[in-house]
């Protein structure tokens, strides 16, 4: 077992460019600093890969997308869609052919030996991003088989796995995950990188999804669950969702537990869509 930022520094030395994934739905949210600095040191060059966007408008994503043309290529795409695909192995290949292939350094013959060996292929690429952004689908889709396992442990990887995309495209990828700051629960819940299981506390994840329904698009919230929003009160709404999937308790108390849940889950898994 490796530390992952390690393994996460491995992955972007041994890219010829590098493949950062996000959600479309909230791309601020989905992108990690770090990761792209730790890019930015090494020199590689980075493609933003948007995805979910089928989840979202495209006027929408692109109100999002400004401060990532300037740092690199940005790509839409949805997994499920066999074009958008077809697009991101184009815009690979246009980035590959601006920067060309990184500077391989020589091996030291006095080095200790181990058991690692780097990817040999014509194009490298890393790919990165936490999880529930959608990386091994379209890791998956790119290869045109189905390779990779989604894995959402934090902080340790068992390393760097090679996929073959194409002939001449090979993918890094690892088992780990992105570690994720405690501190930060609402974000990794709103982005999916925390499942209802492991959120410890739901309540806030549950009000920053209806914060965002209420901001930006009340009407698909309201179709999507059969009911009138009335007030701006984030509470009143969990009431009165609670009453319509008629989640109570004795002496008809509303189950909120039971709500929070059901919406993270609707929202995670991309059923409700903003």
């Amino acid at each position: 077992m490796e530390p992952y930022w390690d393994v996460v520094r491995k992955i972007i030395q041994e890219s010829d460019l590098v493949l950062e994934i996000l959600d479309a739905r909230l791309v601020e949210l989905s992108r990690n600093k770090q990761v792209e600095e730790l890019i930015q040191e090494i020199g590689r060059p980075v493609i933003f890969v948007v995805n979910k966007s089928d989840l979202i408008s495209k006027e929408s994503i692109r109100k999002q997308i400004e401060e990532l043309k300037e740092k690199g290529e940005v790509v839409f795409i949805s997994a499920k869609d066999k074009g958008s695909i077809k697009i991101l192995l184009y815009s690979i290949k246009k980035v590959f052919k601006k920067y060309g292939k990184r500077e391989i350094p020589k091996k030291d013959p006095f080095a200790p030996k181990t058991k690692h060996r780097e990817a040999i292929a014509d194009i490298v690429i890393g790919v990165l991003g936490y999880p529930n952004v959608g990386k091994s689908s379209i890791i998956n889709a790119v290869s045109h088989r189905k390779k990779v396992k989604v894995s959402k442990k934090s902080g340790t990887t068992h390393g760097v796995h090679w996929i073959k995309a194409t002939s001449n495209i090979k993918l890094l990828d690892s088992p780990g995950v992105i570690p994720l700051q405690e501190d930060d629960e609402v974000r990794y819940g709103l982005i999916g990188a925390k499942d209802t299981e492991r959120l410890k506390d739901p309540e806030k994840v549950a009000y920053a999804i209806i914060e965002l329904f209420l901001k930006h698009n009340k009407k698909s919230f309201e179709k999507f669950y059969g009911i009138q929003i009335t007030s701006d009160d984030s509470y009143e709404v969990i009431e009165e969702l609670s009453k319509k999937k008629s989640h109570l308790l004795k002496k008809g108390k509303i189950d909120e537990n039971r709500t929070y849940n059901m919406m993270i889950r609707d929202w995670q898994q991309g059923r409700l869509r903003l």
